[in-house]
């Protein structure tokens, strides 16, 4: 190691020189900092759990006041029956609607003789045992007869035969090789249960169809092209939302290979449609197009591509659950600021969760909010304008205060208006099962099939919403619309008015 040069002999000189050690030390000390932190968010998110829950009591969790002292034990009471209430274990309930087989396990005509007096025996009764069986699905051919007939009279007499014959009902795909039934189990096995087709086509040649993933790929597009008018629908009663919630993910585009983004769009309770948009891109033009004309809230990030629309007369909502993630994300390396940040939240959540036990909506919840939310919103506030001057902008922390305090306007929002809520979760709900989805499917094979890919999700994520058994709601879609005119009503097959009618049909497959 070399000799360290001579320091100088002058005082001031030499207090210049600690000066620069000091500012030199506390920017390397800001640099790990922020590496660390950095360090362990990465083996968090590869090696860890990425749960965003707290185990364990945090600030604002006791607002009663004093610990009371405990109670006495009471002494013992042998005439009273304690009931312990346990959590629900055990075997669920079957249901009903399954169809039943019977299989008698009978005697032999030789057992049925009495041993002593060799007299036959008489049944009295039988034990029943259930279980529950499997018989895999099968494919079957479906013919279509159409009887012709002819008048014989005027066939004897020379005149026309007058040969009639009842017209081939509508097909989803004209002079196609699948019926219904059978389009609607793909559609639902990819887009509802995230089967790949290259997967659907083992499933398919096992039950004796040989048929290739691009065949299955092209009887997909042509089924989003018949539910298209009703996708269309569905997206105008959307924009009737008085409250709707967006989001996005993205998506793998190949040829060439880029990066597309699927947009999810949430209606309110009046207009209860899940719809999806896929763009090539994620340029705030999209979102400008789908939503043109749309003056209602709306919930979301602080994500700037929907800036326009606010621009344009939107309100914007902003999201609790986002928020309360940067925080998440800082309590390893500033855990006393972002502890005390979450555990507000989750304060403004319980008050929430209050609201919802007593059934509370409208100009009620939103007093409701006012009274209990009000003034945490308001500490919440006064810490932040302390704390950001004091933040470092690149630091998990920094990030997590400036982002609230830009957002603040928006994030208290949600407490002038019942009909809005605290976080986006609905359009995050939605959107999550997409992301299952691509990666089991991976990508989508070019910028043709991104509308068509809209339109299925669509279909599959409403179905889901209103918890109607998808298959039995696509096949009837696929059966209905071919046989409707362009400029027929479709109001009937809207998915919570086609269950309204069809309330039989409904269970919980679509969980």
């Amino acid at each position: 190691m070399p000799d360290a040069p001579p320091l100088p002999h002058d005082a001031a000189t030499l207090q210049q020189m600690v000066r620069e050690l000091l500012a030199t030390i506390a920017e390397l000390r800001s640099t790990i900092a922020k590496q660390d932190e950095h360090i362990h968010y990465l083996v968090r998110m590869t090696f860890g759990r990425r749960s965003e829950r707290l185990e364990g009591p945090t600030l604002f969790d006791d607002t009663a006041g004093p610990e009371p002292a405990p109670a006495p034990e009471p002494g013992p009471q042998p005439d009273a029956v304690v009931e312990v209430k346990r959590p629900g274990h055990g075997r669920r309930p079957r249901s009903r609607d399954l169809p039943r087989e019977e299989v008698v396990v009978d005697l032999t005509e030789a057992e049925k003789s009495c041993p002593c007096c060799g007299e036959g025996r008489v049944r009295i009764g039988a034990d029943v045992s259930k279980r529950m069986d499997y018989r895999p699905a099968c494919l079957f051919i479906r013919e279509i007869v159409r009887p012709t007939y002819v008048c014989r009279n005027c066939e004897r007499n020379g005149r026309d035969i007058q040969a009639v014959q009842a017209p081939l009902p509508p097909e989803p795909i004209p002079r196609g090789t699948v019926a219904a039934g059978l389009l609607a189990h793909v559609l639902v096995s990819k887009y509802c249960d995230h089967l790949p087709l290259y997967r659907l086509e083992g499933v398919l040649s096992r039950l004796g169809w040989d048929v290739s993933r691009s065949t299955l790929c092209d009887q997909m597009m042509a089924c989003a092209g018949v539910l298209a008018p009703l996708y269309e629908r569905m997206c105008r009663r959307l924009k009737n939302s008085e409250a709707l919630h967006a989001d996005d993910t993205s998506i793998p585009l190949l040829q060439p290979r880029r990066t597309a983004h699927a947009w999810v769009y949430v209606g309110d309770q009046r207009n209860p449609y899940t719809v999806f948009d896929l763009t090539d891109g994620r340029q705030q033009e999209f979102p400008l197009k789908f939503l043109a004309g749309y003056r209602g809230f709306i919930h979301a990030d602080g994500y700037a591509g929907y800036n326009p629309l606010y621009a344009a007369g939107a309100v914007h909502v902003g999201c609790w659950a986002h928020t309360r993630r940067y925080f998440f994300e800082a309590k390893e390396s500033d855990p006393a600021r972002a502890h005390d940040a979450l555990a507000r939240i989750r304060t403004l959540y319980a008050v929430e969760s209050d609201a919802k036990d007593q059934n509370l909506t409208g100009a009620d919840l939103a007093i409701y909010r006012r009274e209990h939310a009000g003034p945490v919103l308001r500490s919440f506030a006064d810490w932040l304008a302390e704390e950001v001057p004091k933040a470092l902008p690149k630091s998990k922390i920094g990030e997590a205060i400036i982002y609230a305090a830009n957002q603040w306007p928006t994030l208290v929002r949600y407490i002038e208006d019942g009909r809005l809520t605290i976080d986006n979760a609905p359009a995050e709900q939605a959107i999550r099962p997409l992301a299952v989805g691509r990666r089991n499917w991976l990508h989508i094979a070019g910028n043709g099939g991104l509308a068509s890919a809209a339109v299925l999700l669509s279909i599959a994520a409403s179905a889901k919403r209103h918890q109607v058994n998808p298959w039995t709601y696509v096949k009837d879609l696929l059966t209905q619309l071919p046989a409707r005119t362009p400029q027929a009503d479709l109001t009937d097959l809207l998915p919570d008015l086609w269950i309204a009618s069809h309330a039989t049909l409904a269970n919980t497959a679509a969980h």
